[in-house]
């Protein structure tokens, strides 16, 4: 699956490893995975049941039509599928947050 970011710092920090270590050591070994995971997908769809542990799922109330997977406890790496066909096909996806959400 193709992966973009909303601004060049988060894309930053997703991709570079260094500076994820240095600014949130506290994600920076499952971050790593959980992009892989999205690299490796052909859909969005594909993701709960290729990266399991990331426990990906959709959300619902305040950010309808994103999805998002586990980095932490806490801390959720949320996606927003691109395309005009249903959210589980898509194969462009949008990092928008690393967030506590809960």
């Amino acid at each position: 699956m193709r992966v973009e970011y909303d601004d060049p710092k988060l894309e930053r920090l997703c991709t570079d490893d260094a500076w994820m270590r240095r600014k949130r050591a506290d994600i920076a070994k499952k971050l790593p995975l959980r992009i892989k995971a999205l690299e490796a997908a052909d859909t969005v769809g594909d993701l709960p049941t290729n990266d399991p542990l990331g426990k990906w799922h959709e959300l619902k109330a305040d950010l309808p039509g994103h999805w998002a997977g586990k980095v932490s406890d806490n801390y959720r790496l949320v996606i927003r599928p691109e395309g005009d066909g249903e959210t589980w096909e898509a194969d462009l996806v949008t990092v928008t947050d690393i967030t506590d959400y809960h």
